[in-house]
């Protein structure tokens, strides 16, 4: 089974269990993480972590170099990464992009309860992140108030959306949702739709809306978005009408291996772009 198939079974096994592995990038209220070299488990990989009881992780080399014991029975977890090369290599997973080969390589790494004789210095390093207050959450409102470009978001009673003709979001009052956590949760889902738009990623295609498959799949996006800009902010996303998400889902992702990792990679593009984030190169642990 190539790596792109083993990611999407992933993805399903815990949908078909009625998880969503993206509904919270955040593990204890951390991002998920290896603890050696402090790199940030983003897109796709925060996902392949879901499940763990700790964000933190290191590769079986890495615990073997500070002389810690990997348990009897630890199972690892898959990391992936882009490399990029001039060549093409047939026995390889790669994505061609502007003239690029990107080859699709993994590795694993393990959860830190996994491990026995951890150093001090690992350990000092894990740490608690408090909780956001459930009102006005203010590291929500600075993003949505330092992305550039950004569409007109006008106070509307309507259902929540984003009208790519008009480049505007309409949404309720903070007020008038269950919490906090949901208002931030859709106003950031609608606006990484709102990336979609010609003049930014110019994501959409000419029939995205009335092809189920396109809009099935623009939803993943916005959804995984929603998550990850949630996670910046130090929140979880909040998602509604679960089941038939799930099924949508399940029946897109049976259907393309590709769809995931796709998505997850226009999801971190869309975030990149509300967070003002130009990334040159992503590190691979």
């Amino acid at each position: 089974m190539d790596v792109r198939s083993i990611i999407t079974q992933k993805i399903i096994d815990e949908l078909e269990k009625g998880y969503i592995p993206w509904e919270n990038p955040r593990i204890n209220s951390v991002r998920p993480q290896n603890i050696v070299t402090g790199n940030i488990y983003k897109g796709i990989n925060q996902m392949l972590v879901f499940g763990s009881d700790t964000p933190y992780f290191m590769t079986f080399k890495q615990g073997a170099e500070l002389g810690a014991k990997l348990k009897k029975g630890a199972k690892a977890f898959l990391i992936v990464f882009w490399s990029v090369t001039d060549r093409k290599n047939k026995e390889v997973e790669i994505l061609e992009d502007l003239g690029k080969v990107y080859i699709l390589k993994y590795y694993n790494v393990f959860k830190l309860t996994d491990w026995e004789n951890v150093p001090q210095k690992i350990a000092d390093k894990m740490q608690k992140v408090d909780k956001a207050e459930n009102n006005e959450i203010q590291s929500c409102e600075n993003i949505i108030l330092n992305m550039l470009d950004k569409p007109e978001i006008k106070k509307s009673s309507s259902t929540p959306c984003y009208i790519p003709l008009m480049d505007e979001i309409n949404i309720d009052d903070i007020e008038n949702f269950k919490s906090s956590n949901a208002y931030y949760s859709t106003l950031f889902h609608e606006l990484t739709h709102s990336t979609g738009h010609e003049k930014r990623l110019n994501r959409f295609t000419k029939n995205h809306c009335k092809n189920k498959s396109a809009y099935a799949y623009e939803e993943l996006i916005a959804d995984l978005g929603a998550s990850y800009l949630m996670a910046e902010a130090g929140e979880t996303v909040d998602i509604k009408n679960r089941s038939a998400y799930i099924q949508s889902w399940l029946h897109e992702l049976s259907n393309d291996k590709n769809l995931i990792i796709t998505a997850s990679t226009k999801a971190e593009k869309a975030v990149d772009f509300i967070l003002n984030i130009k990334r040159l190169e992503e590190k691979a642990s």
